[in-house]
């Protein structure tokens, strides 16, 4: 073994069970806690030049478990999620109700027809920045901010 594979090995062996404890007061999920030490170590593995430089890897190893708690968490906080931009090209149902009779009357009509156009008629945000006079970038935003204000009015 390497000296560098022998540094990692010796820094899991001595510090396996403080990075378990402390992912315990990062209220890690028991089934999870093996897998962010795991990614901790790997992340250990590939910058084990500059760590061999810390007086203390302790205090690295556990900064790092905080960053993939940290990571981990935020990739997996919205899974359910899922925007209505995300089903932009389903098919609109056949014979069903107009989008405009669904949507909730607190929308402002702006807000309702940049819907319409998006989710109804199809249309791309370069046509609908077109038609408003505004660039592209800032349709996108208030199509997210007419979806967002949609969803919250519908949860009432």
């Amino acid at each position: 073994m390497t000296e560098k594979g022998s540094f990692i090995l010796q820094l899991y062996l001595d510090h396996y069970e403080y990075l378990r404890s402390t992912a315990i007061t990062y209220r890690v999920a028991p089934d999870d806690i093996d897998d962010r030490i795991h990614d901790t170590f790997e992340i250990a593995m590939k910058k084990v030049d500059e760590l061999m430089t810390y007086t203390d890897p302790r205090v690295w190893l556990a900064k790092t478990l905080k960053n993939c708690v940290n990571n981990h968490n935020r990739l997996h906080a919205n899974r359910y999620n899922r925007s209505l931009e995300d089903y932009g090209d389903l098919p609109a149902p056949e014979g069903g109700e107009p989008l405009s009779h669904l949507l909730p009357a607190r929308l402002s009509d702006s807000e309702k027809q940049i819907l319409i156009w998006r989710f109804e008629q199809r249309i791309g945000y370069e046509e609908i920045s077109g038609r408003l006079g505004i660039t592209e970038t800032y349709c996108r935003v208030k199509v997210c901010r007419a979806i967002k204000k949609c969803r919250k009015l519908m949860e009432k």
